[in-house]
């Protein structure tokens, strides 16, 4: 990367996406397909392409261009956010947002992100699926109760039951896809082997934490979201607090933990060391989840399972 580079933002809509091209002053409007997108950038030269993620609607765009051999970084939205904020922007539109994000590549210059193999893409979708299939599944179990028509009751019952069918469906898919790659099963066998790490925990790692193992123990920390930043100005030291990260990453790591705290040796005395010297408990869960994440971390990079007598 270097002064020629040019940063194109790319506002990703469900059905169209707003590209801005710097030098042009003007934003195109071009539909979100496979075909059009690298041909309206092929003329661009040193061409870097920033889009943000927006769950799902930028990985076709994320995967043609990347072929098509374009440098393309997606990038958080937060930050993006917090950046145009900065920047004294207040008015809000797919065309300003495109622009934005072309000068948010001019100054941070991200890396460009890798396109997940095919093994991982298809874990995150249907770990996403299976994500709004048990927020509709809790959501209808607390509203049941509060039924009374028998009409309703009869097809919320026959709903939930759906429910649990296609869960059950989509675990099983998530095991025979890990199944079939020997890599993919190799890594999962890895992180099994911590007491306290269950099936949804390892495949959630598997294809929403891809940095796993290639970090250092800081930076896994902060990427997951559970390193303390401090909050010090002159004399005064303030709290400090884990922000940001990825939370569907968090959350299952800490549920993990709180499950290693009971059948994890090493994480138990590190909890209960934590709390006898006066720590808050909810403190001592996120110091938890930070080890946690550390000797995961550790154990995907060095190839070596948990060893089995600190298992007890």
């Amino acid at each position: 990367m270097d002064q020629t580079t040019q940063f194109i933002g790319l506002d990703i809509g469900k059905a169209q996406i707003e590209v801005f091209i710097p030098g042009t002053g003007d934003t195109l409007t071009i539909a979100n397909t496979r075909t059009g997108l690298a041909r309206q950038l092929r003329n661009v030269p040193h061409a870097h392409v920033i889009m943000e993620a927006t769950g799902g609607y930028e990985r076709l765009a994320h995967e043609t261009l990347t072929r098509a051999a374009f440098p393309t970084s997606v990038v958080n939205p937060v930050e993006v956010r917090q950046f145009i904020r900065a920047m004294g922007k207040r008015a809000k539109t797919d065309a300003i947002d495109a622009a934005m994000l072309a000068e948010f590549g001019r100054v941070r210059q991200p890396a460009p992100t890798p396109v997940p193999p095919a093994e991982e893409s298809r874990l995150s979708e249907l770990l996403l699926y299976r994500r709004q299939l048990i927020d509709e599944r809790t959501r209808l179990t607390n509203q049941m109760p509060h039924f009374r028509d028998a009409l309703v009751r009869r097809s919320a019952a026959s709903r939930l039951k759906a429910i649990t069918a296609d869960l059950e469906k989509i675990e099983a898919s998530m095991m025979a896809t890990v199944n079939a790659s020997g890599r993919l099963k190799g890594l999962f066998a890895l992180i099994c082997s911590v007491p306290g790490v269950g099936p949804i925990s390892a495949i959630t790692l598997l294809a929403n934490l891809p940095e796993r193992g290639c970090l250092t123990r800081r930076q896994i920390a902060a990427l997951v979201g559970v390193a303390p930043f401090n909050r010090d100005s002159g004399g005064i030291k303030g709290h400090r607090a884990i922000a940001g990260g990825r939370p569907q990453v968090r959350m299952v790591l800490y549920m993990a933990a709180l499950v290693a705290m009971t059948h994890n040796k090493i994480l138990r005395t590190f909890k209960d060391t934590l709390v006898a010297k006066g720590k808050p408990k909810k403190v001592a869960i996120i110091a938890c989840v930070r080890k946690l994440v550390t000797i995961l971390n550790a154990i995907v990079r060095d190839g070596k399972p948990w060893p089995a007598e600190q298992t007890a």
